[in-house]
């Protein structure tokens, strides 16, 4: 099932979120067409094809996209088809959201090809940097491309890109991007190349090809990036010179990226990622320049340079966000498709085991200064710890929408808390998770790990929800998650006089054995001490 998204919720929330705007004068992109399709309306043409349903949709949604020619306002538009301006104003955000209209040209328009203007604004829904087609062109005719390295792959990277992108052979202004095609017979001349970017602060762009594989990236920028040494370590030595059929295809994917890179209408794995194409196959890899530790160019580590870079800076390079300059702002419509906004409301359970009900948290405990006096762990004050740190507002968490008391990443609910206890005053000794929906301990084992405190929280990640909405990326998600909800409990226990200490180590395989828990599903991400000891 294809994402979905609604007009009331995207009208309403294009009104208050900055990354999300609608066109004041809105025009139909170039290339694409709205049609009547059974029962609904199909949006031919964008970077990927959406259907519209409702009522509306059938009656109004066609005239609307026709009326967008650019010289209505939403006002004018609404008095035009004799609708409500608020009506006008919400399925424009939709049709924006979906790639069907953009901002009219200001001014006169870029003087460039029909061909070239059709693939900006058809596709410039890809990231939505530009408010309008006319935008990109510009950004396309300003920035000086220079090309350098192999003279065939730069002839014809130079025949490919004429009449789109400004390219030069001598250095011209600040913001010139440097092209190196590093092949056999050029690979000498790339030090100097990047030696002379790196001192004028300009970006270099790498292209690699040898006999069996061209390499797209990385692109360096000494304020942004790793320098290229880290973003090429580890490479195998150049097979041979690409063969004479391939190079085509060489300067095709570099004349792509390129302009994506400087237009900002097309999709670009560039700058965080570099790929690698096999000419046979078109098998592509991708992967992140990462620093390594100690490098003197781009490490903030002194000492020696590491052999290669951790698994962790790998990961963190691989999901980090793009600078404000390369940043997708389209991406951010993910927090507005139907299936992400429900994630929210959709909680971990556990039918089969018996469940306790903790006693209802009073917040009056935390009202005032704490006491700085030491408190034995009970059951009425593990159920505010768990409750401020995990749970839920019940007062304000409707079926739709859900309030926590700690900040969660898209408001998912990504951890999951397990309550190892050992004193058998509070509740039998065993293993329990938080059932956060419905404030319960849930037993799961009456088999207690080692340990001599009274009560330990162990915390997981739920991997398998937290990627339906950001990919590999939620990994990271889960630790963010699981310090606050940490902070949160170490401030209630801090108030309540109860000894709390996260912990900096534990054994994932003892405790993924203990919870009954995949690891690769989902693994352990925090563990802290509740109540001194039992």
């Amino acid at each position: 099932m294809g994402a979905e998204m609604k007009a009331e919720m995207i009208g309403q929330a294009a009104r208050t979120d900055m990354q999300l705007t609608v066109p004041l004068l809105p025009v139909l992109r170039r290339g694409v067409r709205l049609r009547p399709v059974g029962n609904g309306v199909l949006l031919d043409g964008a970077d990927r094809m959406q259907s519209f349903s409702g009522a509306f949709a059938r009656e109004g949604l066609v005239p609307l996209a026709e009326a967008c020619d650019g010289t209505r306002d939403h006002a004018a538009l609404a008095e035009h088809l004799g609708l409500d301006e608020t009506a006008v104003y919400k399925c424009l955000a939709l049709l924006w959201t979906a790639g069907a209209v953009e901002e009219a040209a200001f001014g006169d328009e870029p003087q460039v090809t029909p061909e070239l203007a059709c693939f900006l604004s058809r596709l410039g829904n890809s990231t939505g940097s530009n408010a309008s087609w006319a935008d990109a062109a510009a950004r396309l005719a300003r920035r000086p491309v220079r090309l350098e390295g192999d003279a065939t792959l730069v002839a014809a990277a130079r025949r490919a890109l004429d009449g789109t992108c400004h390219v030069v052979t001598e250095a011209t202004s600040d913001d010139e991007l440097t092209v190196f095609f590093e092949t056999v017979s050029s690979t000498a001349s790339l030090a100097s190349t990047e030696e002379r970017c790196r001192l004028d602060r300009r970006p270099l762009l790498r292209v690699r090809a040898d006999a069996k594989t061209v390499v797209l990236g990385p692109y360096t920028d000494p304020a942004i990036t790793p320098c290229l040494e880290c973003g090429c370590h580890g490479e195998a030595e150049l097979s041979g010179e690409p063969p004479e059929h391939a190079r085509d295809l060489v300067v095709g994917l570099a004349s792509h990226h390129i302009t994506a890179l400087i237009a900002r209408a097309t999709t670009t794995h560039l700058p965080i990622d570099a790929s690698a194409v096999e000419l046979a196959t078109l098998a592509t890899t991708y992967f992140p320049a990462t620093t390594r530790p100690g490098c003197p160019r781009c490490s903030a580590v002194q000492g020696p340079v590491a052999p290669q870079a951790p698994a962790g800076a790998v990961y963190e390079a691989a999901v980090a966000l793009p600078v404000r300059e390369f940043l997708n702002p389209k991406d951010h419509q993910a927090h507005y498709y139907t299936s992400n906004i429900r994630l929210q409301t959709q909680f971990k359970d556990w039918p089969s085991r018996p469940h306790t009900a903790l006693p209802s948290p009073d917040l009056d405990l935390l009202r005032g200064e704490a006491s700085g006096d030491s408190a034995p762990l009970t059951l009425d004050r593990l159920s505010l710890v768990l409750k401020i740190a995990f749970g839920l507002k019940d007062s304000e968490t409707t079926p739709e929408r859900v309030k926590r008391w700690t900040a969660a990443g898209g408001n998912i609910g990504c951890t999951t808390a397990y309550v190892v206890l050992r004193d058998a005053s509070l509740l039998p000794p065993g293993v329990y998770a938080y059932a956060d929906k419905d404030h319960t301990l849930v037993a799961l084992s009456t088999a207690v790990p080692e340990g001599n405190s009274a009560c330990e929280i162990v915390v997981t990640g739920d991997l398998k929800k937290i990627m339906r909405k950001y990919g590999t990326f939620g990994f990271r998600l889960t630790f963010l998650d699981a310090g606050c909800a940490l902070s949160s409990a170490r401030e209630v226990a801090r108030h309540l006089g109860l000894d709390f200490a996260p912990r900096s180590d534990w054994d994932d395989d003892a405790l993924a054995r203990v919870l009954d828990v995949a690891p690769t599903e989902e693994p352990v991400v925090a563990v802290a001490t509740l109540g001194g000891t039992a």
